[in-house]
This record gives structure tokens, sequence and C-alpha cells, in this order.
């Protein structure tokens, strides 16, 4: 697949009704917060409602940029830091960076903002590899076996698709001097 133009940017957002997060927090406890957060985030956190769901729209932003969704990576592969001057950043682990390096992109920048009713973030990435679309690296890994089968018919129409157009483009001067030719008789000169 040929690479994507020079600079080629991704941007995520993502907003969420605080009062999600707080209902989470009542009903699950830590096991809701275990299963989002690295333990780095859970210290920071410490389950107010309104920096939870900052972290939560955070990591569905940043996978809307690697183009998977939370359901592709996990919430713990992608972790909201925040730096000395106060300012959050992403640090990527297990699959989340798996795709980040797929796509060549170094780096996740990250935004967010929370008030008493909702949360937002937005996430801006700079790719270098990777065409318009890209499977993820585990893709095999995580299908079943029907959706393992569709993807090799795709592949196979694919390369059916490719041998059409190269014939096509093969073909198309020699139809074009068959037309020539044909006009040419019709008005009775020799072509």
């Amino acid at each position: 697949m040929p690479p994507p133009p020079p600079e080629t940017t991704e941007l995520g957002i993502d907003i969420i009704r605080v009062s999600r997060i707080r209902d989470s927090l009542a009903r699950f406890g830590d096991r809701f917060s275990k299963r989002v957060l690295t333990p780095t985030e859970m210290a920071y956190v410490r389950g107010r409602p309104e920096t939870m769901a900052g972290r939560w729209a955070a990591k569905e932003a940043v996978s809307k940029v690697l183009g998977l969704g939370v359901r592709g990576i996990g919430w713990r592969d992608i972790e909201v830091e925040r730096l000395p001057t106060g300012q959050p950043a992403i640090k990527l682990h297990g699959r989340a960076a798996r795709r980040a390096e797929q796509l060549g992109m170094g780096r996740v920048a990250i935004s967010i903002s929370h008030e008493s009713d909702y949360a937002v973030a937005i996430a801006f990435g700079v790719r270098t590899a990777g065409g318009r679309f890209l499977y993820p690296p585990d893709i095999e890994e995580r299908l079943s076996e029907r959706e393992a089968s569709l993807m090799k018919r795709f592949e196979r129409l694919r390369g059916l698709a490719r041998e059409v157009a190269v014939t096509e483009a093969q073909l198309a001067p020699t139809a074009a001097s068959r037309g020539a030719e044909g006009a040419a008789r019709e008005e009775g000169t020799d072509a």
C-alpha cells in the first residue's frame, strides 16, 4: 500500500457525561477503575469522577487517532500521564504502542477539559506510514474463523481487481487503434 501523503494528520475527539462515570464508580468501584486505569492513573484520579471522565475521554480520543477504537486496543494500553508542568501526555503500551509504530506515529498530543457535567478530550497525531487504511498488526489473532474467511475473500477480490485494471490498461491502446481504423473505413480512407 502506498505511504500516506507527508505528515498525514489524525484527529480524535470524545465527550462524556461525568454522571456516567460517577454512576459506574458507584456501581462497580475499584473494579471499574482497575479495568480502565493504570496504577499510576489510579493514584492521580483517586476516585474523582470529573478526573476519571477526563481520562476516559482522552483514551477514547487517542484510540480514534490510532484508527481502532478502544475495543481494538484496550483501556490500559493508553496511559494519560501528568507532566511536571501539569500538562497531560500520552504513554502507549501493548497493542496501542504496536499500532502507533505501525502508523509511524511517534507521539500523540492530548488536551483534556472537564467541568461538573461533561469531560472532553482531543488527541492529535502525525503518521508517516500506512496508506488510507491499514489493518492492525495483530488482526489475524483476533479474527473468528468466519471473519478470517471473509478477509481472505476480500484480499482475493482486491487481487482480481488489480488484474482487471492491468488487463484493461493493456487493452486500452489496442481498442483505441481499432476504433480509429473503423472510423477511417467508414469515411473511406485508410488508417
